[in-house]
């Protein structure tokens, strides 16, 4: 048989380890979705079905996946794996679809589907997607971030891009000394 099935209601735990190299935290935009694709990328979901001849893993229901510090959720994640490797492969690219939700540290995404190229170290996420970092807010249609240098582009997908950005607070002056 070419396909399994753990079926909904028992939790599924998928982890397998990366090949790729480290990369450390940044600030500024994008700079907090860098981090380090070495990880092991860990998923928890009320069901997983395994297309062995596809290699593919279809993780359904509350998905939480999670590589470092970085997390992502969505109602369905597809993980496309390779051969060789190690007993189930080594991951290629993964697809979320709906209700994407994409966090690391202060900096999130929200959209409607997310792919992530896990050799490439990118994630191109689309579908009313809302960036924010602290109090900043940037809103498209599409957004592409580059994990390895921490850049990205938001495009406006037939739209326009809205920003908002939040001035720093004003420092207090130095008291003097009596």
């Amino acid at each position: 048989m070419t396909s399994g099935i753990v079926r909904r209601g028992a939790a599924a735990l998928l982890c397998i380890a990366l090949a790729g190299g480290a990369a450390a935290q940044s600030k500024g935009p994008f700079g907090g979705f860098r981090h380090d694709r070495t990880q092991p990328i860990e998923i928890a979901a009320d069901s997983l079905e395994v297309q062995e001849a596809e290699n593919l893993a279809i993780f359904r229901g509350s998905v939480v996946a999670g590589q470092g510090t970085m997390r992502l959720t969505a109602d369905e994640l597809r993980v496309t794996y390779g051969s060789g490797g190690g007993a189930t492969g080594q991951i290629r690219r993964i697809e979320a679809k709906g209700k994407v939700f994409l966090a690391n540290g202060d900096e999130t995404a929200a959209g409607e589907t997310a792919e992530y190229d896990v050799a490439g170290g990118s994630i191109r996420m689309t579908g009313a997607v809302t960036l924010t970092q602290g109090g900043n807010v940037v809103k498209g249609g599409a957004l592409t971030i580059d994990l390895n240098s921490g850049q990205g582009k938001v495009d406006g997908a037939g739209g326009r891009v809205m920003s908002v950005f939040t001035p720093a607070a004003p420092k207090e002056p130095a008291k003097a000394a009596d």
